[in-house]
């Protein structure tokens, strides 16, 4: 487990080595490797080191939109065994987010979805992609959310992915300038392409060239989404890929490296930042 403070001599060390030319890194739930994932520290970590961000979206008993990956509260908080849209806001504010990662968090506390759009705005440094992984939303919630994508000036750099086909179309009925992603498989990007309400493509697997030129030349944006801890997930050589591939980004829980592996050239990186 790291510590804050090595994180932040770790941050510090790479802030200012990212190459515009290269992918996004898009952080699944923020840096989850150094901070507790999906809350404020591990999002402003992210931000400055000009990483995207990929966070997690559910709704309170309350209908507040917050920031958490479980739809129950006991593995990233010291909550009781129950669904987070069976406590209000109140009671999730209450709860420690940070402790069971590291004791330096324990005054961290889930976020809400304002929180960090206004972080974002505050601290955003260039280009970035924010994929905001829609889990569970009321019909109150999705308008609630398109308001504070257009409050936050986050339209043009966000998407929302993962809802249904119904949720898509009605987010972009209440903006059309919101952004929809989706996972697509190899088999399906060709018939996919015409698919007018769809504007970001995570790909499910590791692109060429020629996949983000089509992609690109239909205006899409192209992502890779390889999201997930382990072995087969921290492979320098599938960035390698992506990044001769000139995607646009890609979803990863190993920015840090991933980035080092970009910016070296395709030299070996330094494997032990982020084990």
């Amino acid at each position: 487990m790291v510590r804050p403070t090595i994180c932040l001599a770790l941050f510090l060390s790479l802030l200012h080595c990212v190459s515009a030319a290269d992918p996004i890194a898009i952080a699944h739930r923020g840096l989850l490797r150094h901070s507790p994932e999906n809350t404020l520290p591990a999002f402003a970590a992210c931000l400055e080191l000009r990483m995207g961000i990929e966070l997690d979206i559910r709704t309170t008993f309350d209908g507040h939109l917050v920031v958490i990956h479980d739809d129950n509260l006991q593995r990233t908080t010291n909550g009781p065994n129950r669904s987070i849209r069976d406590v209000t806001l109140a009671e999730v504010k209450k709860l420690d987010a940070g402790s069971w990662f590291d004791v330096g968090y324990q005054e961290v506390k889930v976020p809400t979805l304002e929180e960090t759009f206004k972080l974002i705005q505050k601290r955003k440094q260039g280009p970035t992609i924010i994929a905001l992984n829609v889990k569970q939303i009321t019909r109150a919630g999705e308008r609630k959310l398109v308001a504070l994508m257009v409050k936050y000036d986050m339209l043009d750099y966000s998407f929302a992915f993962d809802q249904s086909r119904e949720v898509s179309e009605r987010l972009k009925q209440l903006n059309p300038r919101v952004r929809i992603g989706q996972n697509v498989n190899r088999a399906s990007v060709i018939e996919r392409l015409e698919e007018d309400f769809l504007d970001v493509f995570l790909l499910t697997y590791t692109p060429t060239r020629e996949d983000v030129d089509r992609l690109h030349q239909h205006h899409k944006q192209a992502l890779y989404n390889y999201a997930g801890a382990g072995e087969n997930r921290r492979n320098p050589s599938a960035w390698q890929q992506t990044q001769a591939a000139g995607a646009d980004g890609m979803l990863t829980d190993y920015p840090i490296l991933s980035q080092q592996v970009w910016r070296a050239n395709k030299s070996q990186p330094d494997e032990t930042a982020e084990r």
